[in-house]
């Protein structure tokens, strides 16, 4: 999904740099292409964002679950071994 985003803002990039150098302040046509291609563009850059915040987060919350499950597991061998020295009493 991010890579398609690149992938589709770049094309919209090269886009509007052709639609520019082709630009005419009295083609009509071209100017509504140019603030179509630049809405599109400004739309799949806040998308992309979106997708590396979201990213972010869950990146942020597998590390949380992870340094959680650690420390349940060290709970556990410390409790293992606790109980394993008290039943060689």
């Amino acid at each position: 999904m991010k890579q398609e985003l690149e992938l589709e803002i770049q094309q919209l990039k090269g886009s509007l740099s052709v639609l520019k150098h082709m630009e005419d302040d009295e083609d009509v046509e071209i100017l509504k292409k140019v603030d179509n291609l630049q809405k599109d563009l400004r739309d799949k850059e806040q998308s992309l964002e979106d997708i590396e915040s979201l990213n972010q987060t869950l990146i942020i919350k597998e590390r949380k679950s992870n340094d959680e499950l650690q420390d349940a597991r060290q709970a556990l061998v410390d409790v293992s071994l606790h109980l394993s020295n008290i039943s060689s009493y």
